[in-house]
């Protein structure tokens, strides 16, 4: 495994997850909501690069913070932001 710091690079095509805990606000009190307004998501940084091309054969290291449901949806929307933001492909 590798970190932003370091001279290493991160595998062709592949984007690392990390989950980062929310705090959560204590309520004050006790009120019945509509479970569709309960969203259970959390916040994931992802770390990942496009997959090496002859005409980049060491492409840039990108950090991304979302918030998702769980860590493939996390993933799966950080390399929809990588196509749209940076062209770059899995």
């Amino acid at each position: 495994s590798s970190h932003l710091g370091s001279g290493r690079s991160v595998g062709a095509g592949v984007a690392r997850v990390v989950r980062w805990p929310l705090v959560a606000a204590a309520m004050v009190k006790s009120i019945r909501l509509d479970p569709s307004c309960q969203a259970r998501i959390h916040q994931y940084q992802i770390v990942g690069r496009a997959a090496p091309t002859p005409k980049n054969p060491v492409p840039k290291i990108y950090r991304m913070r979302l918030f998702a449901k769980n860590k493939v949806l996390a993933k799966s929307r950080f390399w929809y932001f990588m196509e749209k933001l940076n062209k770059a492909k899995k």
